[in-house]
């Protein structure tokens, strides 16, 4: 999946994120298992509220993109 951080994608991810159910968890990979799923979204829907386009914030962008893409594989 490729990341984009123009506005219409960001403003797009942020959609998805607040509009689908999360299971409680999700193992990212073999070194990332999030316990807490909404959480995790809520926390990084808020640093890219407060913080776009500052492109040290990307890495929120990027994880709420990772967790679409895990979720959209494992369907």
């Amino acid at each position: 999946m490729e990341f984009n951080y123009d506005d219409n994608s960001v403003k797009e991810l942020l959609e998805w994120a607040r509009s689908t159910k999360f299971p409680k968890t999700l193992r990212l990979s073999n070194y990332e298992n999030i316990f807490d799923l909404s959480k995790y979204i809520h926390a990084n829907i808020s640093d890219i509220e407060q913080h776009y386009p500052d492109p040290f914030y990307n890495i929120s962008i990027d994880r709420l993109y990772r967790v679409k893409e895990m979720l959209q594989v494992n369907v």
